[in-house]
């Protein structure tokens, strides 16, 4: 039995992609970005995010 659908596991990919693409470019150019946090809005630059994240089905 499948655990995802194939269209939403691609779905999350392209999401991920694109907000390390958003948090790339706000780095590089010093631009903050909104991250939700503690039930507030709090503006911040993106720091590097040194997680490695495997596929969701990985054995």
């Amino acid at each position: 039995m499948k655990k995802h659908n194939k269209y939403a596991v691609r779905g999350l990919q392209a999401l991920e992609r694109a907000a390390k693409k958003v948090a790339g470019n706000a780095r590089k150019n010093k631009n903050k970005i909104p991250i939700w946090e503690n039930g507030s809005m709090k503006f911040k630059i993106p720091s590097i995010i040194t997680d490695q994240l495997g596929k969701p089905d990985r054995k």
